[in-house]
């Protein structure tokens, strides 16, 4: 999803691209959460409605900041760095993850 962010900069003057685009950033997108459920409901098999309540606060928490940074960077530097923001969050949360995986015992 990074990577799409990235192309949404570069590539966003032009429609088919961008239609392309917001089509691979929807196919993504929402297979996220149905994953995010799965790895919960693996890691904390008694505790499962717990956990889910602590992913709706995470959820609601990211579109707070999301919506709240996002508009500040918009009204300071205009539409692109809302993209960037997006995309360094998201290699960035792709870096953590793997590191997560990797260190989780098997």
């Amino acid at each position: 999803m990074a990577v799409l962010a990235l192309g949404l900069i570069a590539l966003g003057s032009s429609a088919a691209f961008t239609a392309i685009l917001l089509i691979g950033w929807g196919t993504f997108g929402t297979a996220a959460p149905v994953g995010w459920g799965t790895w919960l409901s693996r890691t904390m098999p008694d505790d499962t409605e717990a956990g889910g309540g602590l992913q709706v606060a995470t959820i609601q928490l990211a579109i707070t900041l999301g919506a709240s940074i996002g508009g500040v960077l918009f009204d300071s530097f205009g539409w692109w760095t809302t993209f960037l923001f997006a995309a360094v969050l998201l290699g960035g949360s792709s870096l953590l993850a793997g590191a997560a995986w990797h260190s989780t015992p098997r």
